[in-house]
């Protein structure tokens, strides 16, 4: 099955024909003959999508899609909703779309629009589901969005066969987008140049002048690094109206047949913003959350598993330039005194500064990573042991230079740091067994610094080649 719908509709024959066509394209189909059937059935069957083929006796449009929402589980999207209304029904039309409907299609509608619609309108709920986590799942992670965070205005670029034409084909539209900015370029090739400082949707008007170039430039806009996420939407002249089903399948959001009533238009293009910053907002937690995966959240730093792995990649690097790679494990020297004495609190603080102070001596290329506790490694690929020797003396003597304040007016905390080094010839063929034991040579080092009086470096003394 290629998804599920769900019919509503009073009138049983139009639910027969409708499920004719859509089973036909391999939709898993349901049906209800009521608001109430609907809500009842989505609650069970969880589709992707309601299709509203007429009025129902009980509820309308805005009242069945809060109900939706209701009625499925925070772990799971509700349907979007798709409404089947006659292009000549404005006030029909206008109403679904204020009460959140994701779609109003104009009817009788052609077969092959019709799927290739609701192909475009799932294939973003699918990936709108992959970027997204569940409501409270957000929440226990701490990746839900702040309802507070400040968003920049929407950018809205009107793309018609003239740069004239864009124009007064935004000013139609624009009394009811009051915070939505615009830019107006010519469908031709200044259109790209013309957006590349970006925007969240675009509008693009195709006619006979501009109907050859329009498939090319919708690739262009997908492809492209400024517009690659932002919602387009398609107004066809009548002697474009062929390209339709065409730009849905190339990823055009919405494929509209002009005339288009302006307030129309006006909710149309709110709604694909609006989408757009959504979905900027799901992309961003996810990428926090990736990046909330790897770092320490107390000193900044990689964490654990990060570092191991990045050692492990550094060791199964083929060795082209003939330097070494330093495996260093530092250790915060009698930390356990500065907890007993000072608090915890005061313990963290030591660990962020120094933390800070160790990390600003690495040269580029190199990475730091809290083991655990007090402990940290520092991996340095291509190297030689003079330039290891310098840098594990150098944060020693940063560490040791520099008290750290603590809260509250005490006296600054002294501290110092031991650290041990190996070093070694990255290997491929060796896997993560070279990891592991340079990891404990290092590990041995760091001990005999601690035995040798603290605050100092050792070199593991490795057997010749």
């Amino acid at each position: 099955m290629t998804g599920k719908i769900l019919i509503a509709d009073a009138l049983a024959t139009n639910r027969i024909v409708l499920k004719a066509r859509l089973g036909a394209a391999f939709y898993e189909v349901v049906q209800a003959g009521t608001g109430a059937e609907a809500v009842a059935m989505a609650r069970g069957a969880r589709p992707d999508l309601l299709l509203l083929g007429g009025e129902l006796p009980d509820m309308e449009v805005g009242a069945l899609v809060v109900a939706l929402a209701d009625a499925i589980c925070p772990a799971h999207m509700p349907p979007l909703v798709v409404v089947l209304a006659p292009r000549d029904a404005t006030g029909q039309r206008i109403a679904a779309l204020a009460g959140g409907a994701s779609d109003v299609i104009s009817k009788p509608v052609e077969p092959r629009f019709l799927l290739a619609r609701l192909r475009a309108l799932l294939r973003q709920r699918h990936l709108d589901a992959d970027l997204g986590l569940p409501a409270a799942t957000a929440d226990a992670l701490g990746f839900a969005e702040d309802p507070t965070a400040f968003r920049r205005p929407a950018q809205l670029a009107v793309l018609a066969a003239s740069a004239a034409r864009a124009h007064a084909l935004r000013q139609r539209p624009a009394p009811m987008m009051p915070d939505i900015t615009s830019s107006f370029a010519e469908d031709g090739p200044g259109a790209m140049a013309a957006l590349r400082l970006g925007a969240d949707a675009v509008l693009l008007e195709v006619g006979e002048t501009n109907r050859a170039t329009a498939p090319g430039l919708l690739a262009e806009l997908q492809a492209a690094p400024s517009t690659r996420h932002a919602r387009i939407v398609t107004l066809l002249e009548p002697a474009a109206a062929d390209l339709a089903v065409q730009l849905l399948d190339m990823g055009a959001s919405e494929v509209l047949h002009l005339p288009v009533d302006d307030r129309e238009l006006a909710l149309r293009l709110v709604a694909q913003v609006e989408r757009k910053t959504r979905a900027d907002a799901l992309r961003g937690r996810l990428e926090s959350g990736l990046q909330a995966a790897v770092i320490d959240p107390l000193t900044g730093l990689y964490n654990r598993r990060y570092g191991l792995s990045f050692l492990r990649r550094v060791l199964a690097q083929p060795d082209r330039s003939g330097g070494l790679c330093a495996v260093m494990v530092a250790d915060l020297d009698h930390f356990k005194a500065v907890n007993d004495g000072f608090g915890h609190a005061a313990g963290d603080r030591v660990l962020a500064q120094v933390s800070a102070r160790m990390r600003a001596d690495l040269p580029s290329g190199a990475m730091i990573a809290r083991l655990g506790g007090e402990e940290f490694v520092i991996v340095v690929p291509d190297t030689t042991p003079d330039a290891a020797r310098a840098l594990a003396g150098r944060i020693c003597r940063r560490v040791r230079e520099a008290p750290v304040a603590l809260a509250g007016g005490a006296d600054p905390v002294a501290v110092t740091v031991s650290i041990g080094v190996t070093l070694a010839r990255p290997d491929p063929g060796a896997g993560a067994a070279q990891a592991e034991a340079l990891l404990a040579e290092a590990d041995r080092a760091l001990y005999a610094s601690k035995s040798g009086g603290r605050d100092t470096v050792t070199f593991c003394c490795r057997p010749a080649a």
